[in-house]
């Protein structure tokens, strides 16, 4: 059972908001996150833009190119936009919505990690710079210091610790953001010191004094009722490509190759693989949507592609394409 359908309206939709969000200027974005101000029918500007090109991107904004005024199609795409979040169907950009335009901005950025380069990683940094997790200016490098202030986040509010920022460290992210722009105190970042003691006890600390990540096992991060009830151990682990599906598409069975109804089963966790990198039955754990089994296939799912399964279709636009960290676990 695979939606090919699917596969290519989340292609679709990963490069609209390639072409379109990212010709922008990455500060019009952060402003989303900082200005708590509500935005209406008649107004105009850069942020106006910002929002007209991630409605595009969700496939709502039905004009060719970004006006910058708030107008009555604009007023339309929102509402569209707010029902198929389960919003209130407003018109206008309140703090919920601004919250939920942002997390889809952030959950079609690549991974980042040590070495990367752009407007992104400059993007990346003012927000750290805004929460006081990183010093300087952002020039766009993701070198040690931005590393350490990723590290930091992920040490604060308990996520796996590898210094990459994928979907859970931009969660982690944008709740900093949040409780400061509410006027809450955010925890201090730890010191330099407290990572270069980490690495000092572990394994020879060869890998973390060569600035690689220092990877902690997925399970040991997770809250304790959230965890598998044995202690799963990573095997290997690599990137990989991902998109996303539903079970409720034209010519879909909702029945996975291994035989799992995902009709009757809406919360199963089931990622579709290509058997000869992945085989079925295997045990895994993906970034940003956590603890799955690879229980299906498909025709384009080939090589380092996978395919995620969500009970929800707004939840599979949301997702998109993405690079994601795959981590495969000991059964």
């Amino acid at each position: 059972m695979y939606p090919g359908d699917a596969l290519a309206k989340s292609a679709a939709i990963a490069a609209t908001f390639s072409s379109t969000f990212f010709i922008l200027p990455q500060n019009a974005a952060a402003q989303l996150i900082s200005d708590p101000s509500v935005l209406n029918k008649g107004m105009h500007g850069d942020e106006i833009k910002t929002i007209q090109s991630i409605l595009k991107a969700t496939g709502h904004y039905p004009l060719s190119r970004q006006t910058g005024y708030f107008g009555t199609s604009t007023e339309r795409a929102l509402k569209n936009y707010q029902i198929s979040r389960d919003l209130e169907a407003s018109g206008v950009v309140d703090k919920e919505t601004r919250q939920s335009l942002l997390r889809f901005v952030h959950r079609q950025m690549g991974l980042m990690s040590l070495g990367a380069k752009g407007e992104n990683v400059r993007y990346l940094q003012g927000l750290l710079i805004q929460i006081g997790y990183l010093q300087g200016k952002a020039d766009g490098q993701f070198g040690p210091d931005t590393r350490l202030a990723v590290l930091g986040i992920q040490r604060v509010t308990k996520i796996t610790e590898d210094g990459i920022v994928g979907q859970d460290t931009w969660g982690s992210i944008e709740k900093l953001i949040m409780a400061k722009n509410n006027g809450e105190q955010i925890p201090t970042p730890p010191s330099a010191e407290t990572f270069a003691e980490k690495a000092r006890n572990s394994a020879g600390g060869s890998r973390a004094s060569q600035g690689e990540p220092v990877v902690v096992s997925a399970a040991a991060n997770q809250p304790a009722k959230s965890r598998p009830q044995h202690q799963a151990t990573t095997v290997r682990e690599f990137y990989a490509n991902s998109t996303a599906y539903t079970a409720r598409c034209n010519g879909c069975s909702g029945v996975t190759a291994t035989g799992i109804n995902l009709l009757q089963n809406p919360n199963a966790k089931v990622v579709a693989v290509d058997p000869s990198v992945i085989p079925l039955g295997t045990k895994l754990y993906i970034e940003g949507y956590g603890y799955a089994e690879a229980a299906d296939t498909g025709g384009a799912i080939k090589g380092r592609k996978i395919d995620l399964f969500f009970n929800d279709n707004s939840d599979a636009l949301s997702w998109g394409r993405r690079t994601v960290k795959v981590r495969i676990l000991s059964n």
